[in-house]
């Protein structure tokens, strides 16, 4: 009865697993399409802002944050 019982618990188990598995991948490439995008619009506000300033301190500070995220991106940086 014990093992009937165990068997049972391990088929729902591996029935939820099949029903949960396609939910948790468009999780997963929603979080990553979301992440990527805010680090393309990010990367992209900085870019049109480093632009309009004087050369100083605060270029300096927004060219060195925008290397930070082309590196954590592993992207090329784009010509500044």
């Amino acid at each position: 009865m014990v093992v009937r019982d165990l068997q049972r618990i391990l088929y729902r188990l591996h029935d939820q697993r099949e029903k949960l598995a396609p939910s948790l991948e468009l999780r997963r490439a929603h979080l990553t399409a979301a992440y990527h995008g805010q680090l393309r619009a990010e990367k992209e506000n900085i870019e049109s802002y480093i632009g309009r300033l004087q050369p100083g301190v605060r270029r300096v500070y927004l060219q060195r944050r925008l290397g930070v995220l082309n590196a954590r991106a592993g992207m090329k940086p784009i010509g500044l």
